[in-house]
């Protein structure tokens, strides 16, 4: 084989990178006497990270020139999950946090972080069921089409009592609920 057929793709270490770019570029050690600066990082389309200094990488110097070397895989495999089961994703960070489509359901987890939805316009939650299990704090109006209700049964019963009840044997009162 050519030499540049075998210096085509290497594998390195991340040693520093620039995000600035609109192309991150990074600095790679690809062997102990060939530290590649200004190496341009090829991502997919819609997707970007920012690997810690030491991640692995996968470099590709093109038609075996160093001189035009270019990252087109970097990972990290002390942070990435293990035991994912044929054909599940799963997007992480170096801290834990991770959306993982699983085959029993899509699992976003914040671990101490807060997660946050941000839109213009509305949000939409289509489910036959929807379950909070800690405090619900809304700032806005509560709006229902249907019936509301707590651990002691439902608003239209308070309704009902509020509009049915009378004062000493009266009227009941002027404005209904």
């Amino acid at each position: 084989m050519s030499s540049g057929l075998i210096d085509l793709i290497t594998r390195g270490v991340l040693m520093a990178k620039n995000a600035a770019r609109k192309m991150r570029t990074v600095q790679v050690q690809l062997f102990a006497d060939d530290l590649r600066d200004d190496v341009e990082h090829f991502e997919p389309y819609g997707f970007t990270s920012e690997a810690k200094t030491g991640a692995e990488v996968l470099a590709a110097s093109l038609a075996g020139d160093r001189e035009h070397t270019i990252a087109f895989c970097i990972t990290d495999r002390r942070y990435r999950p293990t035991g994912l089961k044929d054909g599940e994703v799963c997007v992480f960070d170096d801290l834990g946090r991770k959306v993982y489509f699983s085959r029993s359901g899509i699992v976003v987890e914040g671990k101490d972080s807060p997660v946050t939805v941000k839109s213009s316009g509305s949000v939409t939650i289509d489910a036959p069921e929807t379950t909070v299990t800690g405090k619900l704090i809304v700032n806005g109006d509560i709006h229902g089409k249907a019936q509301i209700y707590d651990s002691k049964g439902r608003m239209q019963s308070i309704r009902d009592t509020y509009n049915g009840h009378t004062h000493n044997g009266g009227v009941s009162p002027d404005q209904k609920m």
